[in-house]
């Protein structure tokens, strides 16, 4: 059977094949592809309707919603809604315990979305149908959709509208698939902390939520108010004691006792004050002792890696897109405590260059605005509290934990304020030295304490691109477009070494944590390893299409990245010099690549204008 799209038609069904209503004449095929076979639900803003995909051989299920406002008062809001929750299934992109997003379109005036079709029986369903959840059923529950609320949080999305409704048991394989996007809110550096239109199911929304101000913990306390309900099936108004200021529930438990841990994990978890309550799925995760692994591998609907690879005993997949430069992303590293990200971009992003994020939560800390041009370089201090950036010819000490200018080194030449000049910044291992390299093919190096130029270093015939210390900081390493590396000893200024094999300059250089293996990345496409001791290649690695931009070292020095011009990152297994992934994502250069102290974060800035945070698990 064919079912009629037009919401007025008086006789919708119509039989199998028919291409237009007998009744009404309406097209019965949307976008050419769908047909609705039956309604599923509806209600003042529209209707679901179960429907076949006429295109493949298979002609599988899936849902067809239809926007249309039957004279609601608010219906610019719901319109608005209704296609924020495609954007948002398109941003979250591919998870199997989230409806795949197949279309999003207008037909005959009329919105619509095209999503993945969950055969199963909703929570609520479940409740009226079997009776009260027990202890064991809780913690299968919240082991099931952990993972999921992790995974939708790191895509920085809110979904605002969890409850027994919204969460269905699929039964091909009794997973848990969380549903209904549509109160979905995406969470910016800037809205968490602004208020705005309350959305949310009565009963299950968190308080704050109830003001506009959903943060991530609000999914937490839905989620918690969720389980309370289904160990009691008794509505949250009446397990609520407003004198008490927090859910009575464990009176209404006579003949179904529940631990006290599982007790005090689901009170925090429905704690009134935000503060109060778990501020991540992990945290609930690891007082469940619920570990990471047990969460399903995910692939994201934008390009990247199609199944999770494994690095040596690791699996890495991308976690979250952040986006705020307007100009390329020239450099991205991390604060030695791993909970910093710091990003410098290209001049025409004006006042914008320089951007700090937080890791954990990835969202924007604040943007440095007094630096007007170009960051093409950045360097944390070895203690975390001093960050330096250069633009032009000029280089800045900034107190991170002040947000205050230190001071600012200038003796690099240049011609243009609006040239990125200084090319490579890097800290000393004890942090009393600063390195930079420049666009007028010197290297200086600056004394932190007084911003005191120590010496000037020459001998490289074109631009400075890469400098880098050795982990004694007995040597210094630097990558020039004239095609060679050289090494220098840091305390007399002399050249220790040239090495000569790229063909093209050398963009990148950094040594291994040990200190015996320098790695360069070159414009010829190839990366070389070198015995710093003797200055002897010890291999070429080839792989990349296009130019190196940026190479690094993980902090155990088994693995390698290396970003490049053919806009993927490879990750490279340091001791047999085989690729073990290519990273994809992003639509153009690769310009740096940082992995985070504990290795456990890859970070990767494009000329594409966005960072991309990798996490690698066990």
């Amino acid at each position: 059977m064919s079912y009629c799209l037009n919401p007025d038609c008086q006789k919708p069904q119509n039989p199998d094949g028919s291409n237009f209503c007998q009744k009404c004449g309406t097209k019965l095929l949307l976008a050419q592809r769908y047909r609705a076979i039956k309604p599923l639900a509806q209600g003042g803003f529209g209707r679901t309707l179960l429907a076949e995909d006429e295109y493949k051989p298979s002609k599988p299920q899936c849902v067809i919603k239809q926007f249309y406002p039957q004279g609601q008062n608010n219906s610019g809001k719901a319109a608005e809604l209704f296609q924020q929750e495609a954007v948002r299934l398109e941003q979250l992109g591919k998870h199997p315990q989230i409806p795949e997003l197949f279309a999003h379109l207008e037909q005959d005036s009329r919105q619509y979305i095209v999503q993945e079709f969950i055969d199963g029986q909703n929570l609520a369903e479940e409740l009226a149908e079997t009776g009260v959840f027990r202890e064991k059923q809780i913690c299968s529950l919240l082991g099931d959709l952990l993972p999921v609320l992790q995974f939708i949080h790191e895509g920085q999305v809110i979904h605002r509208d969890i409850k027994p409704e919204n969460i269905i048991r699929r039964r091909s394989d009794g997973r848990l698939v969380l549903v209904d996007f549509g109160a979905a809110k995406y969470a910016t550096g800037t809205a968490l902390g602004k208020a705005g239109t309350y959305i949310g199911a009565a009963g299950y929304a968190a308080p704050e939520q109830l003001f506009g101000k959903a943060v991530f913990a609000s999914d937490i306390y839905s989620l918690g108010v969720t389980c309370i309900h289904l160990l009691t099936d008794i509505e949250s108004p009446e397990l609520y004691d407003a004198i008490e200021n927090a859910f009575v529930w464990r009176n209404y438990l006579p003949n179904n006792p529940v631990s006290d841990k599982l007790g005090r994990i689901l009170d925090k978890m429905t704690h009134s004050m935000v503060k109060q309550r778990y501020q991540s799925a992990s945290e609930v995760m690891q007082d469940l002792e619920i570990s990471e692994a047990t969460s399903v591998d995910v692939v994201a609907l934008s390009p990247t890696v199609q199944t999770p690879p494994k690095i040596a005993d690791q699996n890495i997949s991308l976690v979250a897109t952040l986006q705020g430069h307007s100009a390329q992303v020239l450099s991205v590293a991390f604060s030695p405590d791993g909970k910093t990200l710091a990003s410098g971009s290209g001049y025409k992003d004006k006042n914008n260059c320089l951007k700090l994020w937080d890791v954990d939560v990835r969202q924007e800390i604040c943007t440095i605005k007094e630096h007007s041009g170009g960051v093409n370089s950045i360097a944390f201090s070895p203690d975390g509290r001093t960050l330096a950036f250069g633009k032009s010819d000029t280089i800045k000490l900034w107190n991170v934990s002040t947000g205050q200018e230190i001071s600012h080194l200038k003796g690099h030449s240049t011609q243009s304020l609006y040239i990125e000049l200084i090319f490579s910044l890097a800290f000393s291992p004890d942090g009393k030295i600063l390195a930079s390299g420049s666009k007028d093919c010197t290297i200086k190096l600056w004394e932190v304490s007084t911003g005191r130029e120590i010496s000037t270093i020459k001998g490289h015939r074109k631009y400075i691109n890469s400098v880098a210390f050795s982990p004694d900081g007995k040597i210094l390493a630097s990558g020039s477009k004239d095609k060679t590396t050289k090494l220098w000893n840091v305390s007399t200024g002399r050249e220790i070494m040239t090495l000569r094999e790229h063909s093209y300059g050398v963009s990148s250089v950094a040594f291994s944590p040990d200190g015996k293996t320098l790695a360069t990345g070159g414009g010829d496409s190839t990366i070389k390893m070198w015995d710093v001791r003797t200055g002897q290649e010890i291999s070429t690695i080839k792989g990349h299409s296009a130019f190196i931009t940026s190479v690094a070292f993980s902090a155990d020095g088994k693995t390698l990245a290396s970003g490049s011009g053919d806009r993927t990152i490879k990750v490279w297994d340091v001791s047999t010099k085989q690729e073990i992934v290519t990273l994809e994502g992003h639509s153009d250069v690769v310009d740096s690549v940082a992995f985070s102290p504990n290795g456990q974060i890859l970070a990767s800035g494009s000329w594409d204008k966005t960072i991309k945070i990798w996490r690698i698990t066990r």
